[in-house]
């Protein structure tokens, strides 16, 4: 099993545990300072804590009428002391909450889970450690629209086509229209062609865009989704080798976007032909957009797998031709 898509409960609690450290720090920090620059404001949060402290103190004791008005009357107490808190900060050039926890994601509270399902923040933290765990990130930066050149794309008109630089002029300013207008677009898109024309290169550019902009992208191979993380998990009898990639597996259907590279270099069989039929057809059903990249034809794909499949890619997908000649041996050579 391949370690990158192998991913302890430790591994996440770790990184919401270090987040709450961070923002503890922060508070305890700026307590500190803010005690120096306000006279009162320490004695202040002492009566606070001594409302709370006290009044769960004196409920042992008392009837369920009593505890009822004692609590009433704390929350109406701590209700004005944090007024007068309040208004002591603004009256200094604070922010009224500068003495409230803060959270990186206030949805979960830096918990990871809300009412016992995963939050989307977890989604986003998993990936970033699929991502460290693999050299993409360092990939991302060196592929991007920025880096893109057309240069490798010859002028030159081709047969009865638009030139190489033209097609995919038009399909790089398409990619990056799907980007910018990525939100709840669910759009899908086929990018075929031969080998070394860039269709790789196109994807990540996508993905590093809508990483940047806060989105739960998945950046997988044919090879490593079916052998490496749907074969061992739906196939393995061990419980905790499944429960080491269920996140994983999860994300295949559950993230944004899930961009598969290189379909055709799996090994294909019925069960793959069947795992990728349930993966195109309960994302489209989701609307979480799809970036399948081959370099098969249309008319390969046909034969390869079942067409049922292609015919739903052909009529639900953005199809992206790209050719050219190959920008491997023309960055070997030096000749276009």
């Amino acid at each position: 099993m391949a370690e990158r898509f192998t991913i302890g409960k430790n591994d996440i609690n770790d990184i919401y545990s270090r987040i709450r450290v961070r923002h503890q720090r922060e508070l305890a920090d700026n307590r500190s300072r803010l005690y120096e620059k306000i006279p009162g404001l320490r004695e202040l949060e002492q009566e606070e804590t001594e409302v709370n402290t006290s009044s769960i103190l004196e409920m042992i004791h008392l009837s369920p009428e009593q505890v009822v008005k004692l609590k009433a009357d704390r929350k109406q107490k701590l209700r004005e002391l944090g007024e007068k808190k309040r208004s002591m900060l603004l009256a200094n050039g604070e922010s009224p909450d500068a003495l409230t926890l803060s959270y990186d994601c206030p949805v979960c509270m830096d918990e990871g889970t809300v009412d016992g399902r995963r939050c989307d923040c977890y989604k986003k933290h998993l990936l970033g450690l699929l991502y460290r765990q693999s050299s993409l990130g360092d990939v991302l930066e060196r592929e991007n629209f920025d880096t893109f050149s057309l240069d490798y794309y010859s002028p030159e008109k081709w047969d009865d086509v638009p030139s190489p630089r033209a097609n995919m002029s038009s399909k790089l300013e398409k990619a990056k229209d799907f980007a910018n207008h990525f939100d709840n677009s669910g759009k899908s898109i086929l990018l075929y062609g031969e080998a070394g024309v860039g269709k790789t290169f196109l994807s990540n550019c996508i993905a590093k865009q809508l990483m940047e902009d806060g989105h739960t992208v998945l950046y997988v191979s044919a090879n490593e989704l079916f052998e490496e993380i749907l074969s061992p998990y739906i196939m393995s009898s061990d419980p905790d080798a499944r429960e080491m990639l269920r996140p994983v597996y999860e994300l295949v259907y559950q993230s944004e976007l899930l961009i598969l590279d290189d379909l055709g270099t799996e090994l294909t069989n019925s069960f793959t032909i069947s795992q990728l039929f349930e993966i195109i057809n309960r994302r489209m059903n989701a609307h979480h957009s799809t970036i399948i990249s081959t370099n098969l034809s249309l008319e390969q794909m046909k034969d390869r797998y079942q067409d049922r499949i292609v015919s739903r890619i052909i009529e639900r997908y953005e199809i992206f031709k790209i050719y050219g000649k190959n920008i491997r041996s023309i960055k070997k050579t030096g000749k276009y």
